[in-house]
């Protein structure tokens, strides 16, 4: 699994995304925080949230046509410099007020959203268009363990400094983390794919609809990608419900909300190093109903045990579940995906799971008053259940000749 490694073009990815990553992480963790421990902060980091979703939501077509029309190392770039400037900014504004207003805080996370948006499926493509298909399950494994290595390590620091640091002295760590990473990025070698002469005289709309006739003919690879996506945004719920469900359910200080993330990521890692080995035995589809099937339980214990410790410990099965389906759907989708039409594809099903979490935030942030966060917790269970089981239906896909594996160029190591 590891011997990706010795390409310098991985090298190079890994390490920027783990600077990256870990700042970023910090302050992602940071703001919420700081959001939900001020007067109707729950209700307001939820419409928040809500409204930046809404807001990606309608922007994800685009980005997906982005990504597939122009060079994706430049749209990296691109990405790492919306970044810096924006957490130089607030930090420079921190300094200078001496505080931080609500809506400064939601500014930044919204900021840090829209780099997250743009940065990691560009990243996705531009691996799929230098890396020959071989490497592919290996390839998602490692910057799985990376990406999970960076969540334990921000939200270990972020449990320590949450309560005990100026915020804008975060954000400076964060900008010079995005700097790293745009350096690194400027050395990775990178030779686009030929793009297709008329690509640049198409309008958006043409080249989204063209993503909409590919997969208009696979309903069964709709099905799968969909029901594979939704531990994600059971994630993503949490990323809303655990800091209030910490507070107000268990009662707790930030340092188990950060130590939930430690655990979280460790479970991750454990993923990273152990699915490659299941895929090869269990095939990407087996390994998605059972990792799916592990993440449901951790969210359903959570919900039924409302204790510190169960927490912490189910927070290894999230990361476990979360992380394994992940890796198996990132493989199925580039081995099946062409890469000029990957952009679009994996923004189409961005778009499709920003609206359902628009729709589970906008349920929540009306009903956690009444519920309490257990109850959206049980909500997200049922969620869960039925995702499983939409995997287990899209059995049909992964029979021989019914998917043909996307066509992949030749790609020389650097």
């Amino acid at each position: 699994m590891f011997g990706v490694l010795k390409d310098r073009r991985i090298q190079y990815l890994l390490t920027a995304n783990i600077f990256s990553s870990i700042g970023s992480g910090i302050t992602m963790i940071a703001v919420p925080w700081l959001l939900v421990n001020r007067a109707g902060g729950d209700q307001i980091f939820g419409y928040a949230t809500l409204f930046s979703t809404l807001m990606l939501f309608f922007a994800s077509p685009y980005i997906g046509v982005l990504i597939d029309r122009f060079s994706r190392k430049k749209t990296l770039l691109a990405a790492e410099y919306f970044g810096l400037s924006t957490v130089l900014v607030f930090a420079v504004w921190g300094y200078l007020s001496g505080h931080f207003e609500t809506w400064q805080l939601v500014a930044i996370h919204f900021g840090g959203s829209l780099y997250y948006s743009i940065y990691f499926p560009t990243k996705f493509a531009l691996i799929q268009e230098i890396f020959d298909k071989e490497h592919f399950r290996s390839l998602n494994s490692v910057l799985e363990v990376q990406n999970q290595f960076a969540t334990m390590v921000s939200g270990g620091l972020a449990s320590l400094v949450i309560d005990k640091i100026f915020l804008s002295h975060l954000l400076v760590v964060d900008a010079i983390t995005y700097l790293i990473g745009t350096v690194l990025i400027l050395l990775l070698p990178y030779q686009a794919q030929p793009k297709e002469k008329d690509r640049a005289k198409k309008s958006f709309f043409a080249d989204i609809k063209e993503g909409f006739v590919y997969l208009k003919t696979k309903p069964l690879l709709i099905l799968y990608l969909l029901s594979a996506l939704m531990p994600f945004i059971g994630v993503m719920m949490g990323n809303y419900l655990f800091p209030i469900y910490v507070t107000q359910t268990l009662q707790s200080n930030a340092s188990v909300l950060g130590l939930g993330s430690t655990v979280y990521a460790i479970g991750a890692i454990v993923a990273g190093l152990t699915i490659p080995y299941m895929m090869n035995k269990l095939n990407p589809y087996k390994t998605s109903i059972a990792t799916g099937l592990v993440y449901a339980v951790g969210v359903t214990v959570t919900a039924l045990f409302p204790m510190a410790l169960i927490f912490m410990a189910m927070q290894f099965l999230h990361g476990w579940g979360n992380a394994g389906i992940r890796v198996a759907r990132n493989t199925v989708m580039m081995e099946i995906v062409p890469n000029f039409l990957i952009g679009r594809i994996n923004s189409f099903f961005s778009a499709i799971g920003m609206a359902l979490r628009v729709s589970l935030l906008a349920l929540f942030t009306q009903t956690i008053v009444y519920t309490g966060p257990t109850g959206a917790l049980y909500i997200l269970s049922a969620v869960m259940i039925t995702a499983a089981c939409g995997v287990i239906a899209s059995r049909k896909l992964f029979q021989s000749g019914l998917v043909k594996p996307a066509e992949q160029s030749v790609k020389k190591s650097a």
